[in-house]
């Protein structure tokens, strides 16, 4: 019997993201609209610069998380 060791955080809690998928994906997503510096006059949500946009991934990441949104649009 092989023990799955326990989540190092919430965020790590993976689940499947579909019954005939083989894929476990943490709880939340990372919507990626503002992870650029090119498209703040079309979202209105604001940019970030380069190092701010690999912060907030590797923050991500450490935290457990797996599933960014990268839909254009």
């Amino acid at each position: 019997m092989t023990l799955v060791p326990m989540p190092t955080s919430r965020l790590a809690r993976y689940r499947g993201l579909s019954p005939h998928a083989p894929i476990h994906v943490s709880p939340l997503q990372l919507g990626g609209t503002s992870i650029e510096d090119k498209r703040e006059q079309f979202n209105g949500l604001g940019s970030m610069n380069k190092e701010s946009s690999f912060k907030l991934l590797d923050a991500f990441y450490e935290a457990g998380g797996n599933f960014i949104d990268t839909a254009n649009g």
